[in-house]
């Protein structure tokens, strides 16, 4: 499983402050579900072939990202990453630590 970690103060606190912006549409090229646990970019090339689940590792003050692919848009998978990093340092720069 691919994962992405990012160290923060509070790791939950910066998973609601990622789903707030989402849906309050500050954050508008991604989506979280109803459970609040996972996120998905709605951009057309992308919607359907990834997701990324929240996992949470308070003690270590980090928040991964676990990474889920439908497996049929090597494309997809291929950017994936790299828009959730985007996304990330671009909205939450001065409290995250990207760490891999």
């Amino acid at each position: 499983m691919k994962i992405l970690k990012v160290s923060t103060k509070s790791p939950k606190d910066l998973q609601n402050d990622i789903n707030d912006k989402i849906i309050d549409n500050e954050i508008r090229s991604w989506e979280v579900d109803d459970s609040g646990k996972i996120i998905s970019h709605k951009g057309e090339q992308y919607a359907n072939h990834f997701y990324f689940e929240y996992n949470i590792d308070d003690p270590k003050g980090i928040l991964e990202f676990h990474f889920h692919s439908s497996g049929t848009s090597d494309f997809a998978d291929s950017r994936a990453f790299q828009l959730l990093e985007r996304m990330l340092e671009s909205h939450f720069a001065g409290r995250i630590e990207i760490l891999n």
